[in-house]
């Protein structure tokens, strides 16, 4: 897509844009209700090592805190400062949130349960939901911090509202709504930046994630017990993130270059 796209176009894919997540968020509560299947606790690599219940599970979370810490040091970086605070600010505040789902996901694995899910899909709102406030800033050139604000508190508002009233859909349509709003920026919106090819092996990556999630046991079995399909899940996630991470650092302004 042309990089000077008529602002007139672009503004009315923004606003098509936003009254699709105005109608996501509809969806979150007309939707008949959801509940947690119990099933989701049963992962099928549960071997402990060196004292640590479900090792796999937990021990692949260091990815996230790896990424997460060289992402937070990445933002003093000159490619990421010569951005606009507000799209610079989300992505700080995701490489944040991969740092907490590190935690969160490690004490989730450590006895899975509906309580300790909580403290798992919580941080996880604070890596979607503020990747989803920057790819828009940065196209829409938002000047204020606020739709990141509003973002990431809907997010983790819909894991509030689930653990209250046992309802699972809200968190199921951020997540996944917050993904389709990506994939329609990436597709709709021109970017002034350069780099934004390292999306498509984070979004490979994240596809990769959540196949393996679903194919858990088959994974395991299919590699005679090696690794299991959510671990495997947690590498693939953290590489989402490790290319984005890539972008940041290797980005420059499309103006800024010579003809």
């Amino acid at each position: 897509m042309p990089i000077a796209a008529p602002a007139q176009r672009v503004r009315g894919r923004a606003c098509a844009l936003a009254m699709l997540g105005v109608v996501l968020l509809i969806l979150a509560f007309a939707l008949p209700p959801f509940a947690q299947p119990q099933g989701y606790h049963d992962f099928a690599d549960q071997r402990a090592w060196l004292g640590i219940p479900n090792y796999g599970n937990i021990a692949s979370n260091v990815m996230f805190l790896v990424v997460g810490l060289v992402g937070l040091a990445a933002m003093r970086t000159p490619s990421v400062r010569a951005m606009e605070s507000t799209p610079r600010h989300a992505y700080a505040w995701m490489f944040l949130g991969l740092v907490f789902t590190a935690f969160g996901s490690g004490y989730y694995h450590w006895a899975p349960s509906d309580a300790r899910l909580v403290w798992d899909r919580l941080p996880m709102t604070v890596v979607f939901m503020p990747l989803l406030a920057a790819i828009y800033a940065e196209r829409l050139r938002w000047r204020s911090d606020l739709p990141l604000l509003v973002l990431t508190l809907l997010g983790v508002g819909s894991v509030v509202y689930w653990k209250l009233s046992d309802n699972l859909m809200p968190y199921l349509i951020a997540q996944g709504g917050a993904i389709l709003l990506i994939l329609l920026a990436l597709a709709l919106l021109p970017t002034s930046w350069t780099e934004r090819r390292m999306l498509l092996p984070a979004l490979a990556c994240y596809a990769v994630a959540f196949v393996c999630e679903k194919f858990d046991l088959a994974i395991f079995r299919l590699t005679a017990g090696v690794i299991s399909g959510h671990t495997i899940k947690h590498l693939a996630a953290a590489a989402t993130f490790y290319f984005i991470l890539r972008m940041l650092q290797r980005q420059q302004r499309k103006t800024d270059l010579n003809p």
